[in-house]
């Protein structure tokens, strides 16, 4: 049976192990990678050269986005239905039936200004001056929705170990088409594909900033 859910790792960082009973599997939007070539890569040359996209198929990945239904599908009104369904579904279902947060509407208001700061240095400080909320809760909220996969974060590399973690990270949608900005879109769309291949190096607080050529 695959569940197709997140929830199984919210369990295996809360404690219930549920070992012996299931394998987890990340999966990622499509990628251009994905679009590309459907079959698997030879495993001597994971590497593959270069090749272009259709122009077709890339508008499609940048409008809609890279999860298979609004991908797929094409229809600009399709996906914002989707998109907001996503939304409503996360926060009033599992958030609601996996935690114990009452406050589901300063919730939601959260999920929907990280949504607008997609690409941007996280100041626990203003989000949770925004929410009426305490650091402390704007930071379990953020570590709440990666876990769930509403994002993911980056944080800067220093030689110091101590002074990286004290910096605070970016963040970044998994979803780059709800985003308006075309910087942002364009920064969270590169992110998400340096993540898909490897997430546990560059998710931890060893490698360097992400750059992208004219943003800081």
């Amino acid at each position: 049976m695959v569940t197709g859910s997140s929830c199984m790792d919210v369990y295996r960082r809360g404690g219930d192990s549920l070992m012996g009973h299931y394998f987890l599997y990340h999966m990622h939007p499509f990628s251009v990678a994905e679009i590309l070539n459907r079959d698997l890569p030879d495993t001597e040359q994971i590497v593959r050269p270069p090749q272009k996209i259709k122009p077709a198929d890339f508008d499609a990945l940048w409008n809609h986005g890279g999860y298979p239904e609004p991908f797929l599908k094409r229809d600009a009104r399709f996906s914002r239905r989707w998109q907001t369904l996503r939304l409503e579904q996360l926060v009033r279902e599992d958030i609601h039936n996996l935690t114990r947060i009452q406050h589901l509407d300063q919730l939601e208001l959260f999920v929907k200004l990280l949504a607008e700061r997609s690409a941007h240095q996280l100041i626990y400080g203003n989000l949770a001056k925004q929410v009426r909320i305490s650091i402390d809760t704007a930071r379990r909220w953020v570590d709440l929705l990666v876990s769930l996969h509403l994002g993911f974060l980056v944080r800067p590399w220093f030689r110091n170990v101590s002074r990286s973690l004290r910096k605070e990270p970016k963040r970044f949608l998994r979803d780059w088409a709800t985003i308006r900005d075309a910087g942002n879109k364009t920064e969270t769309l590169v992110a998400c594909h340096l993540d898909q291949p490897c997430p546990e190096v560059f998710s931890t607080a060893t490698r360097r900033t992400l750059c992208i050529p004219g943003r800081t």
